[in-house]
């Protein structure tokens, strides 16, 4: 089974660590690359700053938080 590793910024998924992290991400507030999400998949994806609900981690990161210190919504491991 071929693992998956997504970005916590942006929710992109890539097949290796090495390979998202060698990317620069857009959505990452402080202009560098894609970091690492080290939760799990889920079915359901849950902002750690007001609790917003989304089914996919790139649905969560795509939208704007005003609860956040980074204004995007961050996921809750």
């Amino acid at each position: 089974m071929m693992s998956k590793f997504y970005c916590k910024w942006c929710g992109s998924k890539y097949s290796s660590v090495s390979s998202l992290t060698s990317v620069s991400c857009s959505k990452n507030p402080e202009g560098k690359k894609h970091a690492l999400y080290e939760g799990s998949e889920k079915s359901q994806y849950v902002c750690k700053c007001c609790g917003s609900k989304y089914s996919s981690l790139s649905s969560l990161c795509s939208v704007s938080c005003s609860k956040s210190p980074t204004k995007k919504h961050q996921p809750a491991l």
